[in-house]
Order: C-alpha cells, then sequence, then structure tokens
C-alpha cells in the first residue's frame, strides 16, 4: 500500500528570537489586510464606481425591479471594469509584479513602480475641484505637480469624480424614459 503524504499546517505562537522574525510576521499580517481590502481597492481605484452606478439608474429607468439582478449587474460592471483597467494592469504587471516576483526589486520598489500606472489612469478621471476639495481638508503643502500629490488625497477624490460621473450619465440616460 502506498500512502498519500498529508499537509501539514500549523500555528506557532512564541517569542520572536529575531528582528526578522518580527519583520515576517508584520509582512504576513499586512498581507492578510491587503487582501481582505482588494475588493475595495479594486472598486475604489478602477470604474466600477462609476458602471455600477449607472447600471442602477438604467434598471430603474427601465422600471425593473427583479431583472436583471443585481448580482448580474454588479459581474458585468466587473468584466467591463477588468476591460478597461487591462492596459494599467498590463504596465503594473510588466514593471512592478514580475519584477518582484522574480526578485529583481524590492516590494518597496514594486510598490512604486505598480502605483504609477494605476495613479496615472486616475488622474486622467478625476477632476481638479475634487482634488482641490480634499486638499483643502489637508495640512499638506499644495504640490508643484501631480507626481507629489499624496495617494491618500488622490483616491478619495477620484471615487468622488467616479461617483459625479456615474450619477451624470446615469440621470441623462433615465431623462428619455420620463
Amino acid at each position: 500500500t502506498s500512502t498519500f503524504p498529508l499537509p501539514k499546517i500549523g500555528i506557532d505562537v512564541g517569542t520572536a528570537d529575531s528582528p526578522e522574525d518580527i519583520s515576517v510576521t508584520l509582512q504576513l499580517i499586512l498581507l492578510l489586510t491587503v487582501l481582505s481590502l482588494a475588493p475595495s481597492i479594486l472598486i475604489m481605484t478602477t470604474s466600477y464606481l462609476r458602471i455600477i452606478i449607472v447600471f442602477h439608474f438604467l434598471k430603474q429607468a427601465l422600471g425593473t425591479q427583479q431583472m436583471p439582478p443585481s448580482q448580474l449587474l454588479a459581474g458585468v460592471a466587473l468584466f467591463i471594469t477588468f476591460f478597461i483597467m487591462a492596459p494599467t494592469w498590463g504596465v503594473v504587471n510588466d514593471t512592478a509584479l514580475k519584477p518582484l516576483m522574480d526578485g529583481e526589486i524590492t516590494m518597496e520598489e514594486a510598490y512604486d513602480k505598480g502605483i504609477e500606472p494605476i495613479r496615472e489612469f486616475m488622474f486622467k478621471q478625476v477632476r481638479d475641484e475634487d482634488l482641490e476639495l480634499f486638499m483643502s481638508f489637508t495640512t499638506v503643502e499644495r504640490p508643484e505637480n501631480k507626481s507629489e500629490l499624496p495617494t491618500y488625497i488622490l483616491l478619495p477624490a477620484f471615487a468622488l469624480s467616479e461617483l459625479r460621473t456615474g450619477f451624470i450619465i446615469g440621470f441623462f440616460l433615465f431623462i428619455p424614459f420620463l
């Protein structure tokens, strides 16, 4: 009889023997946090928000409460978002993920290289008024150019711009049905 080896998985809580042990633990916690926030990150850094709002306006305009189901609209919006974001994600993959997986760059370098195409996409869509609004909420010095603008200011400004644009498009599509 041949035996099939079963994997052993264990979680050990103990004292750290070196700073590297703590570093690995913190990296694991950070990774789990990012994975749990991944759906929110996907929604907040892509065109998904705009698309799903427009779909719901169309659903209301047609007067259909049950068809198509909201889950179907969310799925279609997700696939359209993948299509729209494919060029941006391709650049992220080529400049950040592949070199990181090949051990050519560090995690910090991968983040810096990977966030740039996403920021570029968001800058193309964000309204200057929304950037100004969120800049007014902070005590950060006014940046000289877009590359100096912190991402934590760009993200909510982009989300607000996407909401606004989605509602405008949805409203204009809704009007003919009145």
